[in-house]
C-alpha cells in the first residue's frame, strides 16, 4: 500500500538484459548513479509525506475540537483574568489558570482534561497499530517498522502543532510552527535502512532474517 515508505533496494551493477548470455560481459553502471537507482525506495518528499500518521492525526483532530468547543469559553476567560491580572503587576501563572479552567469542565461527570490526554495516549497507541494493519507483502520488512518508529515521533508534534487541549496550557503557536517545521524537514532525511539499522541492534526486535 502506499502509505508506507519503501526502502531501497539497489539495482544489481551488471546490466540484467545482458545476464545469463554467454560471451555477453556485464555493464558496469556508474556509481554515481546508485542512490538515482535504486529499486522500490521513497525519495525525499514521499517520506516526508508518508510519515507523517495522516489518519490518526485526522481522528485526532475531529476528537479535540469537540473537546475544544466544550471548553473555549472558560479557557478563553481564564487567558483573559491571567493576562488583567499581569497587567496590573500581579504575578499569574497562566499555564495554571487554563489547566484549571479545562479541568473544571466536565462530560458525563468526567473532567475534558482527563478526556484530552486519554484521547492523545490511546491516538498514539493506535499509531502502530493502523501502520502494521496498512502494510502489506508488497512493502519491504523493514518499511512498516520505520514507519511506526518516525509516526510516532511525529504525532506529538502535530499534535501540538493543532493545538491540542491536553497540551494548551503550554501551547505557543509560534513555537509550534518552528517544531513541526523542524521535524518535517529532519523526517525526510531519514531512510527505513537507518531506523532499521537501529532495531537490528535491539534484542528480539531486530530483523531475524
Amino acid at each position: 500500500m502506499g502509505r508506507i515508505v519503501r526502502s531501497a533496494e539497489p539495482v544489481s551493477r551488471s546490466n540484467p538484459t545482458l545476464e545469463g548470455i554467454p560471451g555477453a560481459a556485464p555493464l558496469d553502471v556508474d556509481d554515481g548513479d546508485q542512490d538515482a537507482g535504486s529499486k522500490g525506495g521513497d525519495g525525499y518528499l514521499d517520506r516526508v509525506a508518508k510519515y507523517v500518521p495522516a489518519e490518526v492525526v485526522a481522528f485526532f483532530i475531529f476528537v479535540n475540537s469537540i473537546l475544544d468547543n466544550a471548553a473555549e469559553e472558560p479557557v478563553a476567560k481564564a487567558l483573559s483574568d491571567a493576562v488583567a491580572a499581569e497587567s496590573k503587576g500581579i504575578p499569574g501563572d497562566i499555564p495554571g489558570a487554563v489547566r484549571a479552567a479545562i479541568y473544571k469542565i466536565e462530560m458525563a461527570g468526567i473532567s475534558v482534561w482527563t478526556i484530552s490526554w486519554a484521547v492523545l495516549f490511546i491516538a498514539l497507541a493506535m499509531t502502530p497499530i493502523y501502520l502494521k494493519s496498512v502494510s502489506d507483502a508488497a512493502d519491504n520488512a523493514e518499511a512498516p517498522g520505520a514507519n511506526i518508529v518516525m509516526s510516532m515521533l511525529a504525532f506529538p508534534f502535530w499534535a501540538y502543532a493543532v493545538d491540542a487541549l491536553a497540551l494548551r496550557p503550554w501551547h505557543d503557536g509560534a513555537l509550534a510552527s518552528i517544531m513541526l517545521a523542524t521535524f518535517t524537514l529532519i523526517s525526510g532525511a531519514v531512510r527505513p535502512e537507518y531506523i532499521n539499522s537501529v532495531l537490528n541492534l535491539i534484542p528480539g526486535i531486530g530483523s531475524k532474517k
